[in-house]
């Protein structure tokens, strides 16, 4: 499921522990309801804390094409890296669960940044995190056929969540749409349905209610470069 890093493809690490403390102290607490556009393209330095509920980020959203490149997860934040760089970047983030965001002044990334030297540092390898996330998505996306990249994202789910698959059967942690899935890996729902049913008949998947069940078997083929270099395992997350 990674190619190249050890970051899980579309779903970033946690944030660091001073990072949630930062933004606690600073933030204002704001709610957000589902299908709200809490940031989009071209707009100035905004910085975003997810306390609560699920987001997304999108590529070419105003195009009527959406494709998500991350799922954002509380305990994320949201502008973090167009704070430090002081670019426009081409992506829209949207609220897909109704959220509970603490909002921020973006200055207080960079001010403590600068007054705190050691902090500087975990926040930038924390930040190569995530663009190493959003990285290994999109190789996902360009390398794999549909059916195997919705295999490694059900697999980045669960493993984000802490279980170690080994044999039986797992709940995936997550409840998407299928419109949701197919956003994330770039096809139609119409195509995840076909490939949800498909594994169903295969007794790869099962259902509860909106749950998807998945058995170890499904990510046989799943490819890991890690796995070839277990010294690697275990680091696949900044502290």
């Amino acid at each position: 499921m990674r190619h190249i890093f050890h970051q899980i493809p579309w779903i970033y690490p946690k944030d660091i522990i001073e990072l949630r403390e930062l933004y606690q102290r600073h933030g204002t607490l704001e709610h957000y309801k589902k299908g709200t556009i809490i940031k989009s393209r071209g707009e100035s330095q905004r910085l975003f804390y997810l306390v609560d509920g699920l987001c997304m980020y999108y590529a070419n959203y105003v195009e009527n094409n959406p494709m998500s490149f991350s799922l954002v997860l509380p305990e994320r934040t949201m502008g973090d890296i167009t704070c430090i760089t002081k670019q426009h970047v081409n992506v829209t983030t949207i609220v897909i669960r109704d959220a509970d965001i603490l909002v921020v002044p973006p200055d207080i990334l960079l001010e403590a940044m600068r007054q705190d030297a050691e902090l500087a540092i975990k926040i930038c390898r924390h930040v190569v995190a995530k663009q190493e996330s959003s990285l290994e998505a999109v190789i996902t996306n360009m390398s794999c056929e549909p059916a195997q990249r919705l295999k490694i994202l059900l697999k980045s789910m669960l493993l984000e969540s802490g279980v170690e698959i080994k044999e039986g059967w797992y709940p995936v942690p997550l409840t998407l749409t299928h419109e949701e899935y197919g956003q994330i890996i770039n096809v139609t729902r119409v195509t995840i349905s076909r490939i949800l049913t498909h594994w169903q008949s295969e007794r790869l998947i099962c259902r509860e209610n909106k749950t998807i069940i998945v058995h170890h078997r499904l990510f046989d083929d799943v490819y890991d470069w890690l796995q070839y270099f277990p010294e690697n395992n275990g680091c696949s997350r900044y502290k």
